[in-house]
């Protein structure tokens, strides 16, 4: 550090003043002394009386959305603060918070992060550490503020408004006689009000014959649950080259999101991007969904219907990572205990093998009915193996298929009208 190279400097002065009884070592020696000691106040005092907050307008957030962060240090000392370097240990990617500022007394210093998320998953916002010292720089100074603030950063959903699966022909017969605190289409009966239930389920003919508060109660559709498979297996997953740098994060970029090219890079983020946008459409039309997700420590959601089943889904897609040791035909195999009959199975995957459509043969024989999803690894970089073969059998077989490559627009993959065709076409029909 400097300040031992001064003290050494001081030492030899002092010596040679010693020896050989000159004074103008004596002068530079007290000299530098005086310099040690008000260089080490300076920077005792340099972080005194400094308060540091950071206000983070959400914990939640979503892939294309713009993070906006503020932070406020403030001075509350009578002496200036020459520089004072702001350091942020988040671990949220292109989160730049860090700064050098110069606060007068009683100053204070804002400024704003706009960031946008471009990758899913848990992050960290924080702590900080303020470091300052004295002009000379032979003293430095560190005080870290212990705030962490968690950020969890949901996949990107897209709109897939005008896509369609047969729920009303997958099972057929009468309302399911459970009942269910959703409204569906069946009307079981009616029973008196209790606090906390909603009054759009408030039956008023009944209320008003009987004079006291009536409310519906529903029964479970007939429609099927259906299930979202995502293909973990990292033999298979790849990544595109790295995207463009990200844009100035200001509005009106893509309606105020992140274009969907500088974070669709991966097959496994079109596997997660297509897998939340089927939850998210389906469970907004009320039908139950559950996910099993093929990666080393397997996930299955069981199919539930409502809002907080898709918050539970959406939190296990952020964190997904394509390192999946098993086959697809494995888990379809080993992991569809869960799955009812007649239940709709939604596939995405890259994989190059048949195996797993021979698995969604015997799945049929079940009365559990498939979709396959398949993302070609070949388009994202050039040698990976092609997925001809398992989307020829697919075709073989009549089951529904939709072929994702890179660079398509998954919305417009989804309900494009070849889609109907080819689920017109299948043994769906």
């Amino acid at each position: 550090m400097n300040w031992i190279k001064v003290t050494a400097l001081a030492l030899l002065l002092l010596i040679l003043a010693q020896l050989n009884r000159w004074s103008v070592f004596d002068k530079l020696f007290f000299m530098l002394l005086g310099l040690l000691l008000l260089s080490y106040l300076w920077s005792r005092l340099s972080l005194r009386g400094l308060v540091l907050t950071r206000q983070t307008l959400s914990d939640r957030a979503q892939v294309g959305d713009l993070l906006i962060e503020r932070l406020r240090v403030e001075n509350q000392s009578r002496f200036s603060k020459l520089w004072v370097e702001v350091l942020d240990q988040s671990t949220l990617p292109g989160h730049q918070v860090s700064r050098v500022i110069r606060l007068g007394p009683h100053d204070v210093a804002n400024w704003k992060v706009q960031t946008w998320c471009a990758r899913r998953g848990r992050f960290r916002l924080g702590p900080m550490t303020l470091a300052s010292g004295d002009p000379f720089g032979l003293f430095s100074v560190r005080k870290v503020v212990p705030y962490e603030h968690e950020l969890i950063v949901y996949p990107a959903t897209v709109d897939l408004t005008g896509f369609r699966l047969p729920f009303g022909e997958s099972t057929g017969g009468n309302a399911l006689q459970r009942r269910t605190p959703f409204v569906t289409p069946n009307a079981a009966g009616v029973r008196d009000y209790v606090p906390g239930d909603s009054f759009n389920r408030i039956a008023w003919s009944v209320t008003a014959r009987t004079g006291r508060l009536m409310v519906k109660e529903f029964e479970l559709d007939p429609s099927a649950d259906l299930w979202i498979v995502v293909d973990g297996d990292s033999r298979y997953h790849v990544r595109a080259p790295a995207p463009d740098h990200l844009p100035p994060a200001v509005a009106g970029t893509s309606n105020g999101r992140l274009p969907l090219r500088y974070w669709l890079d991966s097959t496994e983020e079109y596997a997660v991007t297509v897998a939340a946008s089927l939850a998210r459409h389906f469970l907004d039309q009320n039908h139950a969904v559950g996910v099993i997700l093929n990666t080393r420590e397997p996930v299955v959601v069981p199919a539930d219907r409502g809002a907080r089943q898709l918050v539970k889904i959406l939190e296990h897609l952020a964190v997904l990572q394509a390192d999946g040791m098993r086959r697809l035909d494995q888990v379809l195999a080993e992991d569809l205990g869960l799955v009812n009959r007649r239940s709709i199975l939604a596939v995405i995957t890259p994989s190059p093998e048949e195996a797993w459509v021979r698995a969604l043969v015997d799945l049929a024989e079940r009365q559990i009915r498939s979709i396959a999803i398949v993302i070609e690894p070949s388009t994202f970089t050039s040698g990976k193996p092609q997925t001809l073969a398992p989307v020829a059998s697919l075709a073989a077989l009549g089951v529904p298929t939709i072929l994702i490559k890179y660079g398509d627009d998954i919305a417009r993959a989804l309900t494009s009208p070849a889609w109907s065709a080819t689920l017109a076409t299948s043994n769906w029909a």
